[in-house]
């Protein structure tokens, strides 16, 4: 089967049983220096091989993507006790593609992207309570039907050439070993080819 397939499969059966983690995923990136940081982000789309997220510009998740571009993506579904990490090439998305998605956030989402023009994702202020506030004057200042995404709002599409898949439910609950099964899919001359690994 083909991976990317059967991960829109899992994350869907994901979904029916309000797995609390069918919306999101884990992406690690190394910077030049190989120092390596996870964050937990909501995963947009899944299209052919292709995992959109989206970035804002002020975060410093989004230098460190822009610069380098070494990534692992990772998947984990307890539901469905399925895991999936994913490696490929990433590309920054164009400003018109963000924005046809962008119109579909919910509204707390575009209210952040606003304020990150004023206060950068990952800076430090003094309280909640100022955030809140800002979130407020944004509120009350701006109509949300008419907001349009600012500048630093963007994305990246994961495009993946490698998949590991760790699937921890047992095939067979009578089995005493009850082993679990893992495959490698890599993509190699425009098709995926499998091979299986030792857990």
């Amino acid at each position: 089967m083909h991976p990317c397939k059967l991960i829109e499969q899992t994350r869907l059966a994901a979904r029916l049983e309000k797995d609390q983690n069918s919306e999101t995923c884990f992406l690690a990136i190394a910077s030049k220096e190989g120092k390596a940081s996870v964050r937990t982000l909501i995963l947009r789309n899944i299209i052919e091989n292709n995992f959109t997220l989206f970035i804002n510009k002020s975060s410093p998740k989004w230098r460190q993507l822009s610069l380098n571009c070494h990534y692992e993506l990772l998947l984990w579904y307890p539901s469905q006790q399925k895991q999936f990490r994913i490696n490929g090439s990433c590309r920054i998305l164009e400003y018109t593609e963000v924005c046809e998605v962008w119109k579909g956030r919910p509204a707390s989402s575009k209210y952040m992207d606003v304020l990150y023009q004023e206060l950068p994702q990952s800076s430090t202020i003094a309280s909640r309570k100022i955030l809140k506030d800002n979130i407020e004057r944004i509120k009350t200042s701006q109509d949300t039907e008419k907001l349009a995404a600012p500048p630093s709002v963007s994305g990246v599409e994961l495009k993946a050439n490698k998949i590991e898949i760790l699937d921890l439910a047992p095939r067979d609950l009578s089995q005493d070993d009850r082993i679990h099964d893992r495959q490698l899919f890599q993509f190699i001359d425009d098709h995926w080819q499998s091979e299986v690994v030792i857990p």
